[in-house]
């Protein structure tokens, strides 16, 4: 019943994460509150479900054939009764350096027999002022025992719709109200 207000306020948290990728503690508080709203939909989806025909079965059945809510599922339990969950940070600098050069022309000219008998040179140009170029800088994210390639904001991303996909298919079979 309350499921689509849990996948809000988890959708709110997301959104959060994204904007805070240069603030590891900022993000790390948002992956928290993400954490404990998401696994919310899904505790209120097995309240809501067990009272049902079938409903343990089903609600079972998606959390084990899933690895990605089963991995959250111990990802908030771990968080709440633990210890905050620990992320891995990957740093990413990239810097444009431009090099400036003058120009200059020097030019000799020769008679037919070799004998130097002209000689020009013009004064080096002034290169260029340099553009700065601040250095970009990148955050990604990762869980330490996740194997696979995503990283945490692309898992939560997962997760998500996961959740999604969980309360729908519980609306449209009965097993949650809408």
């Amino acid at each position: 019943m309350y499921e689509k207000s849990k996948l809000k306020e988890a959708e709110y948290f997301y959104s959060r994460m994204v904007s805070e990728t240069d603030n590891r503690d900022h993000l790390l508080f948002d992956l928290s509150a993400f954490l404990s709203a998401a696994r919310s939909a899904l505790q209120y989806a097995y309240k809501d479900a067990k009272t049902k025909g079938g409903g343990q079965q089903w609600y079972d059945n998606h959390i084990t054939s899933s690895k990605v809510l089963a991995f959250f599922k111990e990802k908030r339990d771990f968080n709440v009764h633990t210890q905050p969950v620990p992320v891995n940070q990957h740093t990413s600098i990239q810097s444009t350096e431009v090099v400036r050069s003058s120009e200059s022309t020097h030019i000799k000219k020769f008679d037919q027999t070799g004998r130097l008998i002209g000689e020009y040179s013009s004064e080096p140009s002034e290169p260029p002022p340099a553009p700065e170029i601040p250095p970009k800088v990148t955050h990604r994210f990762t869980f330490p025992d996740w194997s696979e390639t995503e990283d945490v904001l692309q898992l939560c991303h997962l997760y998500l719709n996961e959740l999604q996909r969980v309360v729908e298919d519980g609306q449209n079979n009965g097993f949650l109200t809408k």
